[in-house]
């Protein structure tokens, strides 16, 4: 599209923004995941050994080989975890899975895959840890927990993934906070954080944050009301 400029492999800071002369703007920043453990299960982060090599999905991405036996729990409970377990077994890695959920790659339940990701992930070898936590990371093992007996288990390992939760990157909304008195002035009326960077989900919602900011920029504001209508069911008597 003639209106459309396309700018890759730039990072982009706050003064960047300033010049561009948008009037709208979109920050898209996206997010990464943590290598603490937090997550769903644990809400502070577990006691790991600096001596254990930790492996996160954005190390895996970049390029990360891990070696030997490499325990992943996952606490994200959607595709990624699965995935990555058939790649470190592609590598010549030996895979234990571990996961809170009674399921592999729970969510996916709602897509239909799941029995074929359990399927596919048994076929190669993964070991599945099932109703299982991970309470601390040690040095050279894992120290998981049953999530109902409170049984704790020791799993020698020579790496541990973590595929818990995402936080958002902020830092280029905060530093254009900090010079707001400077929006209009470079003749910007909005900036909005979406997708990630707004709040960590699944892709189709990231998808769809950027499709509504989209359709959104010449409709009316909605002040207070709804952007989509919502069905009220009531009961009357005769």
């Amino acid at each position: 599209m003639d209106n459309v400029n396309i700018y890759l492999d730039n990072d982009v800071v706050a003064s960047d923004i300033l010049e561009f002369g948008a009037d709208h703007i979109a920050i898209a920043t996206g997010s990464k995941w943590r290598n603490d453990g937090v997550a769903r299960q644990h809400v502070l982060p577990i006691d790991i050994h600096n001596g254990m090599p930790i492996f996160t999905p954005d190390d895996m991405m970049n390029g990360a080989k891990p070696s030997g036996h490499v325990v992943i729990f996952d606490d994200d409970h959607y595709y990624m975890g699965s995935v990555l377990a058939e790649l470190l077994i592609k590598q010549g890695c030996t895979v234990t899975l571990v996961t809170p959920s009674a399921y592999v790659s729970e969510w996916t339940l709602n897509t239909l895959e799941q029995g074929f990701i359990a399927a596919r992930l048994l076929e190669l070898g993964v070991d599945i840890k099932l109703n299982t936590s991970v309470q601390s990371v040690a040095a050279d093992s894992v120290i998981t927990l049953c999530v109902y007996s409170k049984t704790a288990t020791e799993l020698k390992a020579d790496a541990v993934l973590l595929v818990t939760a995402r936080e958002p990157e902020r830092n280029l909304m905060d530093t254009l906070l900090e010079v707001k008195p400077q929006w209009k002035e470079n003749g910007i009326q909005t900036i909005k954080l979406i997708g990630d960077a707004d709040a960590p989900a699944p892709i189709a919602w990231a998808t769809y944050a950027g499709h509504r900011f989209a359709r959104e920029l010449d409709a009316p504001p909605l002040n207070d009301t709804l952007p989509f209508k919502r069905e009220v069911t009531r009961i009357f008597t005769e």
